[in-house]
């Protein structure tokens, strides 16, 4: 298998375990403490979420590309998804402000943070 299947295969599958804790744990949220709990933590989880998935997104088309990312180039776009998460929090706090939920704000987040090394378990070749 080439390098860039396996890119492919891990980054896909850190991306969708990212989506699909942030999402499963939101539903949950709503449903156990209530429509303000679900949307702030998946507002947060997407803050996080979102800002990772178009960096991997931009790193697989350069290497898909030129072959490789580059140091340089990756951490331009660490930098630059730092700053876009901080952004989507922001603007997080301020759309749900009446009836944020902190807590659950804060467990999105780790859930998203979190959730990407679920694909270092689940790609692993025995």
């Amino acid at each position: 298998m080439s390098h860039q299947s396996l890119w492919g295969e891990t980054v896909g599958t850190a991306i969708a375990l990212q989506w699909g804790v942030v999402v499963v744990l939101a539903a949950l949220a709503w449903l156990l403490a209530g429509q303000a709990a679900g949307w702030s933590l998946l507002g947060g989880g997407a803050a996080v979420a979102l800002p990772n998935s178009l960096l991997a997104l931009w790193l697989t088309v350069r290497i898909f590309k030129v072959g490789n990312a580059g140091a340089v180039a990756m951490m331009a776009g660490e930098i630059l998804k730092i700053v876009f998460t901080v952004a989507c929090l922001v603007a997080v706090v301020i759309k749900l402000k009446p009836a944020l939920s902190m807590l659950a704000l804060i467990v999105g987040v780790v859930a998203a943070l979190k959730a990407q090394w679920l694909a270092i378990w689940v790609t692993r070749r025995v």
